[in-house]
């Protein structure tokens, strides 16, 4: 059963982010600067629409709900190319609102809400929408995410702060491996040209994409000096649908001078996933599966000189079987219909990714940075890399304005391993890469 829209919520932001952003239009303001301001109340409007064109040698058909169109990073048995207009090459379009207000004694209250959209079409990102189309057969390209057509998906909190205290922020929230891998990934996180920032999974999710962003969590961060850390914890949520796990995150880093490091470690509870590993080669799985996971991340960043940065790093995660063996009733995903109920995991599957490399800054308004990662995929610690993603990644980012860039990019991805052969007979083809240019926007 297809899901029923929630509009209200998302036309009522876009109404006032478009009052807004006619404001800052007309007053001629700076990228996010205040459009209000009001007895110590002050509310901006931000956003991002990133589009470009490019050719992927194996592709289904482009997805209008799908956050990008296509899918450049997982296994794929089409024949086929797709050569035309993608979305969100380097960055997740959205559009958003935050707000502040002064509480006096060094304390502010502040909020944001963002939702993510197809630049393409104007619709709703809601990449579960793009598996539910294909549970008939493969026709366009799809994948799980944490942005599956909600109102915000991907951000929705309120919090406080304080200089010395740091700040808590109440709600719909990104995780601590997430925002590590935005900073330290050698490509800018791209959203289609870095398996990091395409990939929940390995990409901020450690074992499960859906937990890139925690709904009903509290996040809490802070910095001492060289010293930053923090605590987020995801409170369990409806037994019904892909709210029903609980979860929590520890961060640590340090900087000095030109080095910063840092690590997250996270585990979760019953989380509800779709596992999507083959969902561009067969058609996709009908249920969800539940499962615990377990997850580290750690990278580290070197400024080798003004215009040359070296990044590096490593996570390691594990999924198995659920701590609650009842929930299996459970055939909602973002408000889905799915037409079979969740399954238990079964035994144990590890993901082990490495990745390096580093940008360089030609003048201070052209950035090149290449990058090279290793996925390896095990069933159990007796099976060595059911499967291994080997990709080669460049991109090149020149800016004409604070708010204007353009690029062009290149993702090369190699697979190899026993797990090609997992879904045998169909064909499963043993490389990929998209070739890109695109503009990007901000405000």
């Amino acid at each position: 059963m297809k899901k029923t829209s929630t509009t209200l919520g998302a036309a009522a932001a876009f109404g006032a982010a478009a009052a807004f952003g006619a404001a800052a239009m007309w007053s001629n303001t700076a990228l996010a600067d205040v459009v209000y301001s009001k007895n110590g109340v002050e509310l901006s409007v931000h956003g991002i629409l990133d589009a470009g064109f490019g050719t992927l040698e194996h592709s289904y058909s482009s997805s209008s709900v799908f956050i990008s169109g296509i899918n450049p990073y997982n296994l794929n048995s089409s024949p086929n190319s797709f050569t035309g207009l993608y979305g969100s090459g380097i960055s997740m379009t959205r559009v958003g609102m935050a707000g502040k207000a002064d509480l006096g004694n060094d304390m502010q209250a502040f909020f944001k809400v963002e939702t993510a959209f197809n630049v393409l079409d104007g619709v709703l990102s809601d990449n579960g929408q793009s598996i539910y189309n294909d549970l008939g057969g493969l026709k366009s390209a799809n994948g799980a995410s944490a942005i599956n057509g909600q109102a915000f998906q991907r951000a929705a909190y309120a919090g406080f702060s304080k200089s010395l205290w740091g700040s808590v922020e109440l709600g719909r929230t990104t995780n601590f491996s997430l925002d590590q891998v935005v900073q330290y990934d050698p490509v800018q996180a791209a959203y289609l040209y870095s398996p990091l920032g395409f990939s929940g999974g390995i990409g901020g999710g450690l074992g499960a994409t859906e937990n890139t962003r925690y709904d009903d969590s509290i996040k809490y961060e802070n910095k001492l000096g060289g010293f930053e850390f923090g605590a987020q914890y995801k409170f369990a949520g409806s037994k019904i649908d892909q709210s029903a796990g609980s979860g929590y995150v520890a961060m640590l880093g340090y900087s000095v001078g030109p080095f910063s490091m840092k690590g997250t470690y996270s585990q979760t509870t019953n989380t509800v996933a779709w596992a999507t590993q083959y969902s561009n080669v067969v058609t996709p799985d009908s249920n969800l599966q539940i499962e615990n996971t377990k997850g580290l991340m750690f990278s580290a960043m070197y400024a080798i000189s003004a215009a040359a940065t070296a990044k590096i790093g490593y996570e390691y995660s594990t999924i198995s079987a659920p701590s609650n063996q009842f929930l299996t009733d459970i055939q909602q995903y973002y408000g889905l219909t799915l037409p079979n109920p969740a399954q238990n995991m079964s035994g144990e599957q590890h993901f082990g990714t490495f990745w390096v490399g580093g940008d360089y800054k030609f003048t201070q308004a052209f950035d090149w940075g290449i990058g090279y990662y290793n996925i390896n995929t095990d069933n159990s610690p007796e099976v060595k890399k059911e499967y291994q993603s080997v990709a080669y990644s460049t991109l090149a980012d020149y800016s004409l304005t604070k708010s204007f860039d353009a690029y062009a990019g290149i993702l090369s991805m190699h697979y190899n391993g026993v797990g090609l052969y997992k879904k045998a007979p169909t064909i499963i083809y043993s490389s990929n890469a998209l070739y890109g240019v695109g503009l990007r926007f901000k405000f």
